[in-house]
């Protein structure tokens, strides 16, 4: 019986098997039961065998699950309360009042962001490096509700975002305003932000003629500090506001990151005053998954 042999058998036997047997005394147990030239040969024969199953687990432990495709694992410490402060508004209207009581929308510089919490939460998932459906350089999914985008995340294993996974994944633990750059000066030139918007009165037919998304991705410098893409502008995204009603403002079904239009297209803000029934011309989602499968 010759060690080259008997070494193919072992580590087929050893790629083949799925029982959890302990790699050192099947090695162990080989040696007793085959018989080798000498002690040498014997030593060598173990050797190469224990560098391949070094290799084969560390292989088998680097393969991504499919369900984690094109994700961004987020792990860190998220501060709940943070004060944002703008120190130059772009908006002609700067009242309280402007924008439905909203006050102004788009602010051109903020002043470093400060966490009030007492205590940061710490905080480990995945979420979508894209907009559904998570694919580079294809559009996003848009004029969907929010129980097709959760029933659409589920299909695949996955869940939505909750609003603060959402925003800890567009911020970071630096808590910046926005996602790119030093995080604190808008730029229409990073995002795909400040297009014109849609009169909310055009039929549902004409919606798709006033659709200014742009493939996933393309914004090349519109990328958070946890590594995921067109989280403000583009589209807006559907997230569980955890706490939210189901009757009213502020719904469970909340809005998050803009969309292409004159909008906040930040971290913080939420929209909650649409339902989970409601869709619209601009809205659509990413996925999120816990931890651990």
């Amino acid at each position: 019986m010759s060690g080259l042999w008997l070494y193919s058998v072992i580590v087929n036997n050893i790629k083949t098997t799925v029982s959890a047997l302990s790699c050192s005394l099947f090695i162990f147990a080989c040696s007793l039961s085959c018989k080798v030239s000498s002690k040498s040969n014997s030593q060598e024969l173990i050797e190469r065998v224990a560098d391949d199953v070094s290799t084969i687990t560390t292989t088998s432990a680097q393969v991504t699950p499919p369900a984690r495709l094109n994700m961004r694992e987020i792990d860190g410490e998220y501060c709940p309360e943070v004060e944002q402060k703008c120190l130059r508004w772009l908006d002609k209207d700067q009242s309280p009042s402007a924008n439905f009581g909203i006050g102004p929308l788009r602010c051109a510089e903020f002043a470093p962001s400060k966490c009030l919490s007492n205590k940061r939460r710490s905080m480990k998932f995945y979420i979508d490096k894209y907009e559904w459906p998570n694919k580079e350089n294809e559009f996003p999914l848009v004029t969907i509700d929010w129980y097709s985008a959760k029933a659409k995340c589920e299909s695949v294993n996955k869940r939505l975002c909750t609003a603060d996974e959402w925003t800890f994944a567009c911020e970071g633990e630096g808590m910046n305003p926005y996602p790119y750059g030093d995080g604190l000066h808008r730029d229409d030139t990073a995002c795909n932000i400040d297009e014109p918007s849609m009169d909310p009165s055009t039929p549902r037919s004409e919606w798709f003629k006033h659709n200014r998304s742009v493939p996933s991705g393309v914004m090349t410098r519109c990328i958070s500090p946890c590594g995921v893409n067109d989280m403000t502008g583009n589209v807006d995204e559907w997230v569980h506001n955890v706490g939210g009603r189901s009757d009213g403002d502020p719904y469970f079904s909340g809005l998050k990151g803009g969309y292409w239009g004159p909008v906040r297209t930040r971290c913080r803000p939420m929209t909650t005053v649409h339902g989970p029934g409601h869709s619209f011309y601009q809205q659509g989602f990413r996925c999120c998954s816990s931890a651990s499968l």
